[in-house]
């Protein structure tokens, strides 16, 4: 332990570090990361999105003015240490995605050692952790400066983090944080249940908009509901809930509209609380970023575009390769939407025959034709009601049931077949293809008028080798799937990257899910691990590549140079190299002969 941990000023770090050893954990190493499943992650963001909202209003304009320009990202974490949100600078996000200080990762101290996050959490207060007071050496190029966020009824809520690459947090990064949660705080004070009047508290009416004020919450007969730590000291009172404002102040405040009253030292004001104050808890509130990606901006343009029309009755098209993740974009988008307490009903036009979509759709009566249930079908657009019907490949739809789906989406209304009655339906509808429809509508294969009433709003989702984030995505896509702590080589790396991928992320997923079951938990997930049908064509690419871009080097030193990469990745096992060049045994003694491998 570092001999600045044993000074007095730092019983704190000492107590830290303590802790940290009896977890079990060593400086020397890099702990596992306890990371949640995205809809784990997504499922908290929204728990907390009343927090996460006045973080976005209240901290995140300061901390932008503040650190313009720095390697700092702010970053929020629910009351686990589980980090949900973030924002700053995208190039240090890719430098903290290297010790996992990322959303969907748990930074609770006996997991990751000590750090601002999880000390905060653990000490229940401000917490500035500099460069070497980290427990854990990898993470002491940041320094972190961290304090939990409390409810009005005094649950911790989460924290709320700067982290810097710099040695030293000056004492104005304390403050900022400080003053920060003080904000926030506030905020949720002034958005509790019943809560009518409010008012605040000072020794100077200078500082009754300061941020630092202290403040009551009463409910419209004058009883105090919530109040916080400010208003308490100044009013040297400190069981405040129930009693009425008049007995605390000793005023009578029976009207909202009066104005600034000395009493003693003390000055207050009274007002209503204005629906402005509040995060209304109609309004939809978006996470930070699409957490489908990991910079690509062309996939964030596309996530913040769909949220702010989701909630407005306009219908949505998606457009994408097959495999992109259109579904998945879908999903989140319904979690994020007014209508997550709705179900989201998708169907697979494609996949169902064509004399049994409408049918399924549109549902029908009791014995409404040969062989038809005796209890009727719903369908799938009456199941959707309060919610969102997802139409993937729906240029695959035939034009019958197109006439019929323009009239639910016209009259928002759908007749079942075999009946005469109409039932009125509330659904959202998006829809997805991999196809052409502008080419279909001129064909006559596609209705021109349910065209132009699903294309509201087109999204075109890029393909996997067109991504930003490609190297990100595999690494995170590979993390899931990974049955030991493991890292994807970098020569692989640079092969899957650079790799067409013509299934996109579906393709990518399960490659990698195979990969990782057949390498029996090496630390390092390479070629040889990968399914041959997949291993050929990226060696293939990549001595195609070698033969247009080589400087000086002719096609036969380009293809002895692949070999013997591959040879060395299958720690010189003759079978696996072989069969991945696509060579016989023989012939590749012969060539490792050649090149003076015996």
């Amino acid at each position: 332990m570092h001999s600045f941990v044993d000074s007095p000023q730092h019983d704190w770090l000492e107590q830290s570090w303590r802790r940290s050893q009896q977890a079990g954990l060593d400086e020397q190493h890099v702990p596992e990361h306890v990371r949640l499943e995205q809809d784990q992650l997504v499922l908290r963001q929204y728990q907390a999105k009343h927090l996460t909202a006045a973080v976005e209003q209240l901290a995140v304009p300061l901390f932008n003015q503040m650190f313009a320009g720095t390697n700092s990202r702010l970053i929020l974490t629910d009351g686990e240490g589980v980090i949900i949100g973030a924002w700053g600078q995208s190039r240090f996000e890719q430098r903290l995605t290297s010790i996992a200080l990322e959303s969907g990762v748990c930074w609770q101290e006996s997991l990751k050692g000590t750090n601002a996050i999880g000390t905060a959490l653990a000490d229940q207060r401000f917490v500035m952790v500099v460069g070497d007071q980290h427990f854990i050496r990898k993470h002491r190029f940041i320094s972190c400066s961290a304090g939990p966020v409390f409810s009005p009824s005094g649950e911790l809520l989460g924290v709320l983090d700067i982290t810097s690459e710099q040695k030293v947090h000056s004492e104005q990064t304390r403050m900022l944080i400080q003053n920060m949660v003080q904000l926030i705080e506030n905020c949720l004070l002034c958005q509790v249940p019943n809560g009518k009047i409010r008012v605040d508290v000072a020794f100077d009416k200078q500082l009754l908009n300061s941020g630092w004020q202290g403040i009551v919450i009463a409910d419209e007969a004058g009883h105090v509901v919530a109040h916080n730590a400010v208003a308490a000291r100044l009013l040297d009172h400190r069981r405040m809930l129930g009693c009425h404002i008049d007995a605390l102040m000793d005023n009578s405040l029976k009207t909202v509209s009066r104005s600034l009253v000395p009493s003693g030292e003390l000055v207050f004001n009274c007002q209503p609380i204005q629906k402005a104050e509040t995060v209304p808890r109609s309004s939809p509130v978006y996470s930070p970023s699409c957490p489908l990606h990991f910079g690509d901006s062309r996939m964030e343009q596309a996530w913040q575009q769909a949220c702010k029309l989701i909630n407005k009755d306009v219908s949505l098209l998606i457009l994408g390769e097959t495999g992109v993740g259109k579904g998945e974009f879908v999903k989140q988008l319904h979690s994020q939407s007014q209508r997550h307490t709705g179900p989201l009903v998708a169907v697979n036009c494609g996949a169902l025959p064509q004399d049994l979509i409408e049918s399924e759709l549109f549902g029908y009566a009791p014995g409404a034709f040969t062989g038809a249930s005796k209890q009727g079908y719903q369908g799938k657009v009456r199941q959707a009601d309060k919610g969102i019907l997802f139409l993937d490949e729906i240029a695959d739809m035939p034009l019958a049931a197109q006439c019929r789906l323009l009239h639910v989406l016209q009259e928002k209304e759908v007749v079942p077949i075999g009946c005469n009655q109409p039932s009125k339906v509330d659904i959202q509808i998006v829809a997805a293809t991999h196809k052409n429809l502008d080419e279909l509508v001129a064909q006559g294969l596609f209705r021109q008028d349910l065209y132009y009433r699903l294309n509201g709003l087109i999204l075109t989702l890029p393909a996997l080798r067109e991504r930003q984030d490609c190297e990100a995505l595999i690494a995170a896509i590979h993390r899931k799937h990974q049955t030991a702590e493991q890292h994807i080589c970098e020569h692989l790396m640079t092969l899957l990257t650079a790799y067409h991928w013509p299934g996109n992320i579906r393709e990518l997923d399960n490659v990698l899910r195979v990969a990782s079951l057949l390498s029996d938990e090496a630390e390092l997930l390479m070629l040889s691990h990968l399914p041959q049908h997949i291993a050929e064509p990226l060696l293939k690419q990549e001595a195609g590549g070698r033969a247009e871009t080589a400087t000086g080097k002719d096609l036969r030193t380009t293809i002895s140079d692949t070999l013997l990469e591959t040879y060395r990745a299958n720690k010189g096992n003759i079978s696996k190299t072989a069969r991945m060049l696509g060579v016989s045994r023989n012939t590749l003694y012969r060539k490792l002969r050649k090149l003076g491998i015996s």
